[in-house]
């Protein structure tokens, strides 16, 4: 009995040892197959923390840069409604000829530019010539031509807006949605990606545990067995030791099959610079309890989530739109009343004006059906906008809380799964003990050793869900991506090691 205790507790002091030198590690970017092998060092296989992450994700995943092109539609958009305001040109020529002698020989070149101002005003530069024998006495001129300079203008409408400036309005509101738009994917993917990266971690932090309780299992089997040949203990021993190892060989292997899903889950949002899937080969950090958060302060959360959520950010902003269209429905209520005055020159000097020219249009329909059901379709719309951003509002307040029960039930959850695995560890030190000592078995140590790797898998399991609801929270209150996002914008952030 004695060799056998000796030995036996040699290995209980080795174990401690070469569990961490033969931890497994991630597979190499060079072996197609997803089998994880062992770090050899640090430089070979840095630790990969959160933060790494995010920012690798923010500077290199496609859904990213796809993201960042929301500044250049805004832009776009912004310039096809200057667009409106901007000076035209309005030419033509006409000819025609009859036995030789000019029939019709028109030309008309004007200039048309509308301004940003109230009640529509557009200046009108037109040169206009008009010759033959058979043209258009209203058309006709001198071989000189005419200069004609003049202003139109809306007095009954466009105090307010017109078509051409509520698409200006609304356009100018397009950079802000972009930037809210942006924060609420770019908060959506670094969610995504810190779930994935914990789900990670914990399949990597409980892949080691069942390694070590395997190696542990293979070294007693060894001793155990050439105690059994020595005929020191009985034959059953080494049987029962054998299928101890058999059972935490397989408890292994779908912890490996675990860890790999999650890996693979994990590169998914990391890419290299060329836009090409990265290389993975990354240790996984031991994963400590995140900050703790004060519930009490629900309220000043709530309101930082009112002002930073990017969702009600974007409902604002459409109804703002809104209101814009609604304006301008209101506008088209009321008659439209074209004024236009011009003078006129008949001689090669533009500016020897001998003549004016006014006029007056009217464009009312009787009964303004179309236009009245414009203001009622936006009045609708505005009013639908205003219910969906309370529903909105209450529910920014429900992820809040979620959250923060959440974090709070994990962080208990935590302590407790802690205490449990201190305890734990204590029985199983007590039995090793006795064990050594001839009183204990070789059946209620291997319980212990079970209990111990099962409370550590729940102590890996509680933290990884507070890191997890941690980041629910930041992502609830719309502050996930405030370290990065003047990085993003840079586009100044540093690369990853061990790519």
């Amino acid at each position: 009995m004695i060799p056998r205790v000796l030995a036996l507790t040699f290995a209980f002091a080795l174990v401690g040892v070469t569990a961490q030198a033969q931890r497994p590690g991630e597979p190499d970017p060079k072996n197609n197959t997803s089998a994880a092998v062992p770090c050899r060092s640090a430089d070979d296989c840095p630790v990969l923390t959160l933060d790494d992450v995010r920012r690798r994700v923010l500077r290199t995943s496609p859904s990213a840069r796809a993201n960042r092109l929301e500044d250049q539609r805004a832009a776009a958009e912004v310039l096809n409604a200057r667009g409106g305001f901007e000076p035209a040109l309005v030419s033509g020529y006409e000819y025609k000829t009859q036995g030789g002698k000019d029939k019709l020989n028109v030309l008309r070149s004007g200039v048309r530019w509308p301004f940003d101002l109230p009640a529509s005003p557009t200046l009108k530069v037109d040169y206009r010539r008009g010759l033959g024998s058979s043209i258009d006495p209203s058309v006709k001129t001198s071989r000189v031509g005419e200069t004609r300079f003049g202003l139109s203008f809306s007095p009954l409408g466009g105090f307010r807006t017109d078509k051409s400036r509520a698409a200006l309005d609304k356009a100018q509101l397009a950079p802000r949605r972009a930037d809210a738009l942006q924060a609420r994917k770019r908060n959506q993917l670094l969610l995504k990606a810190s779930k994935a990266y914990w789900d990670w971690v914990k399949a990597r932090r409980s892949l080691d545990v069942s390694h070590d309780l395997l190696q542990l299992a293979e070294r007693r089997q060894a001793l155990v067995t050439k105690e059994a040949r020595a005929g020191e203990i009985p034959a059953v021993d080494s049987i029962d030791a054998a299928r101890t190892t058999a059972d935490r060989q397989a408890t292994l292997e779908k912890a490996r099959r675990t860890a790999r899903e999650k890996r693979i889950r994990l590169a998914t949002f990391l890419w290299a610079e060329d836009g090409s899937p990265a290389s993975f080969r990354y240790a996984a950090p031991d994963p400590d309890l995140p900050a703790s958060v004060d519930t009490l302060r629900r309220a000043e959360a709530v309101e930082l989530a009112r002002t930073r959520r990017p969702m009600l950010q974007v409902m604002d902003l459409k109804r703002q739109k809104t209101q814009i269209e609604q304006r301008l429905a209101q506008e088209r209520l009321r008659p439209k009343v074209k004024l236009e005055a011009q003078a006129v020159s008949y001689t090669d000097s533009p500016l020897n004006i001998s003549d004016v020219k006014v006029g007056v249009e009217v464009d009312q329909p009787f009964f303004f059906r179309t236009q009245r059901s414009n203001v009622e379709r936006a009045e609708i719309d505005l009013r639908d906008l205003e219910l969906k951003q309370k529903v909105a509002r209450r529910t920014v307040r429900a992820d809040i809380e979620s959250a923060l029960a959440a974090l709070s039930q994990a962080r208990r959850r935590a302590q407790s799964a802690q205490r449990n695995e201190q305890l734990t560890q204590k029985l199983r030190r007590a039995e090793q003990r006795r064990f050594e000592q001839g009183e204990g078995t070789l059946f209620v140590l291997n319980k212990r050793e079970q209990s111990l790797a099962k409370a550590r898998k729940q102590s890996i399991a509680a933290r990884i869900s507070a890191l997890k609801a941690y980041a629910t929270y930041q992502w609830a209150t719309g502050t996930i991506g405030d370290p990065y996002v003047s990085a993003e914008s840079r586009n100044e952030t540093g690369d990853l090691g061990g790519d």
